[in-house]
């Protein structure tokens, strides 16, 4: 019994590095219990995420028959395109898709271009009430915007900006726009990142504070702008309030259009001629046409989104960075 003992002994301590190593690796973070963990857990937070998608999805593709049968579910008993042949109709697309990348695209641009020299300006150069400015920005970013829609609107009326893009435009163009403090915020932090002996160097060499600004900081903040953009871009494209009051429906993006999606699927079912909606259940509007039309409303964010999505992910780490 003790040579048995003792030969399993020696082979248990023979293979238990190995052991050790396969399921808790070198460092933990190489080990098997770690990688089954943290993909368990990742594939938890990845199906809450996914699953109203999943489920938009599968319901946009069911007729009304299917939505009133308790025994469909998930899978639908046909594919029923319907819904997304009306709705597509209803929206206006792909008009509205261009309409809206025009919007949210221009308004984009001028809250990039007043939030980088902004950002820069408060990241360079010393002046007496910066400490105060930065302050102004975080209350701005904390304060309810409510709180500043009164005078806006005020503002607006005198200006003319009232019932057409300038209302969009010119607070973008003067770092008033939406969520313009944390963008000008985001930009100061990625510009202090920039070591000053480079604009030092440029100095040097006869370049003044707008070329420095232009070949060497803009440059380097390029994580900022993907952050800028990718947030900016789909912030505007789902604006609702500002454009519904100040366009006063001159200009209608898809967000707008999908506020009124029951109403306008009911004029698209009617001018298509294709039935009486009091005759054929599958013609009424019902949750079905709203997830469709959901669906159809975030295809561009999607597509925009896969395309910038290694960049995007790439720059929110480096976003974490302080400075000298």
């Amino acid at each position: 019994m003790n040579v048995i003992y003792s030969r399993a002994r020696q082979q248990f301590f023979k293979y238990a590095p190995s052991v050790k190593r396969l399921f808790f690796g070198m460092q933990i973070s190489d080990g098997l219990v770690y990688r089954v963990a943290a993909y368990a857990i990742l594939i938890v937070f990845g199906f809450v995420f996914l699953f109203p998608l999943l489920y938009m999805l599968s319901t946009s593709f069911m007729s009304n028959l299917d939505l009133a049968d308790t025994t469909v579910e998930w899978l639908p008993t046909s594919l029923y395109t319907f819904n997304y042949e009306m709705t597509w109709k209803a929206l206006k697309l792909p008009g509205s898709y261009i309409t809206t990348i025009a919007v949210a695209g221009s308004t984009l641009l001028c809250v990039i271009l007043s939030s980088m020299l902004v950002g820069y300006g408060l990241a360079r150069f010393q002046f007496f009430g910066k400490n105060m400015v930065l302050i102004l920005l975080l209350f701005t970013y904390i304060a309810p915007k409510t709180l500043f829609f009164i005078p806006r609107f005020q503002i607006f009326m005198e200006l003319g900006l009232k019932g057409n893009i300038g209302a969009l435009l010119v607070p973008a163009l003067t770092g008033q726009g939406e969520q313009a403090s944390l963008f000008i915020l985001i930009f100061y932090q990625f510009f202090k990142m920039i070591p000053k002996a480079l604009e030092e160097a440029a100095y040097m060499d006869g370049a003044g504070a707008l070329r420095t600004f232009w070949k060497i900081a803009i440059p380097m903040a390029g994580p900022a702008f993907i952050i800028v953009g990718v947030y900016g871009f789909s912030i505007y494209w789902n604006e609702t309030f500002l454009t519904s009051f100040y366009l006063d429906g001159k200009i209608q993006t898809i967000p707008m259009l999908l506020g009124n999606l029951q109403e306008s699927f009911g004029s698209a079912v009617t001018a298509s001629k294709v039935g009486d909606a009091s005759k054929n259940p599958n013609l009424s509007y019902t949750e079905a046409k709203a997830f469709a039309g959901t669906l159809l409303s975030i295809i561009p964010l999607t597509v925009m989104y896969l395309v910038v999505q290694r960049w995007f992910v790439e720059s929110i780490d480096k976003s974490g960075i302080t400075g000298e």
